[in-house]
């Protein structure tokens, strides 16, 4: 989503086109995406910033250096203001899908992207840019499994988390399935 006026409320980030992108009661979500994809430190990459809520969760972690790329004009600035005192965060204004040649390699990547059109796309770069051993998650609004989110059919597993979410328009369970991915 790179174009779209946003409003930013305290407990939410409204689109004017899309309606409701992200909310607070996320954060139990976000943090245990943050522990997971942290879980061998080293460098992180995250693709979305949104709120920042699993960025700021990742930081409390035992990590190296962590990118974030963002789309979004008004979320990059976000961003960049929510970076200014932390040494070990770039801050990368783009669509993953035009730098995929300028990014290193990875110990974890978060993906995290409303309405990303190359979606599909997303697991073949980890292919290139996950480490050994490394982890790769993404925020999984599909209910109950992948469905083909992402085009992953090998190495995934989900830990299921309850979870108890206001109404809103895209995670309609009280059971999230976090996806895991190892390289």
């Amino acid at each position: 989503m790179r174009n779209g006026k946003l409003q930013f409320l305290e407990d939410r980030i409204v689109s004017d086109e899309l309606g409701i992108i992200m909310m607070d009661w996320e954060h139990p979500l976000m943090k245990r995406h943050a522990e997971t994809v942290c879980k061998n430190g080293g460098d992180i990459l995250e693709i979305g910033f949104g709120m920042g809520i699993s960025a700021q969760y990742i930081q409390e972690q035992d990590i190296d250096s962590h990118t974030i790329i963002e789309i979004h004009p008004e979320i990059a600035e976000k961003a960049r203001e929510w970076a200014e005192d932390k040494d070990n965060v770039e801050i990368i204004e783009a669509d993953w899908h035009d730098i995929v040649d300028d990014l290193k390699t990875y110990d974890g990547i978060f993906y995290d992207a409303e309405r990303d059109v190359h979606k599909d796309e997303f697991y073949d770069l980890t292919k290139k840019t996950l480490k050994d051993e490394g982890v790769y998650t993404f925020f999984n609004p599909q209910g109950d499994g992948v469905k083909n989110h992402h085009n992953i059919k090998e190495n995934v597993r989900y830990e299921l988390i309850d979870i108890d979410p206001p109404e809103n328009p895209y995670l309609k369970s009280n059971i999230y399935y976090l996806p895991i991915v190892k390289s």
